[in-house]
């Protein structure tokens, strides 16, 4: 009879031992996603903050409209509010897709593979980002210039352009440098905390 008891209270035991690893092994997976969306919801934050900014320019834009009266101008200034309407938005999706990896309800291997899928994404829209940036960067000089001095510098270059355009081109690189770096630095963090999980 002791040896039956034994073997009961050891039996219990060790179903109370797994129920209280499978419950740690939860709250570790919570914590897990709490830490990996944390990451990802600073820059959501700031590109949401990006956003508004770029649907108030376009709306800037786009009621001063009829001062750019020359078709180089108005072509300008269509590029800009495009790009101001639509680069937001696949920001937001890209981002949005890469805080939708959920370690507590995947497995590792479907969560890297999702992690992986979106990382790839995140990067190639980072780099047509860059690109249309600095398309954007080189409308708007001008369009501002109509805008805010009244010159049309498709019809007369100012010699002022030749000191203001390095410095924009300047600020443009670093500004794409920090931000590349800010997100860079995001990546490598959201893949460490991911790897945790295996170990």
């Amino acid at each position: 009879m002791e040896l039956e008891e034994m073997q009961a209270a050891w039996s219990q035991m060790s179903q109370e031992l797994e129920k209280q690893k499978q419950l740690t092994d939860e709250i570790i997976l919570k914590m897990t996603q709490q830490k990996y969306t944390s990451q990802w919801n600073k820059i959501f934050n700031a590109e949401k903050i990006g956003g508004v900014i770029c649907y108030v320019a376009l709306v800037a834009i786009l009621a001063n409209f009829r001062e750019l009266d020359t078709i180089p101008l108005q072509v300008s200034g269509i590029l800009c509010m495009l790009i101001l309407a639509i680069l937001p938005i696949l920001s937001l999706k890209t981002i949005q897709a890469m805080k939708r990896v959920n370690v507590t309800s995947m497995s590792y291997k479907e969560t890297m593979k999702t992690y992986a899928k979106g990382k790839k994404n995140f990067v190639n829209f980072q780099k047509l980002n860059i690109g249309m940036s600095f398309v954007f960067m080189l409308l708007t000089v001008p369009l501002s210039a109509k805008l805010f001095n009244g010159k049309d510098l498709f019809e007369t270059l100012d010699p002022k352009l030749g000191i203001a355009v390095p410095f924009m081109l300047i600020f443009f690189g670093l500004l794409m440098w920090v931000v590349m770096r800010c997100y860079k630095s995001v990546l490598r963090n959201s893949e460490k905390i991911l790897q945790e999980i295996e170990e």
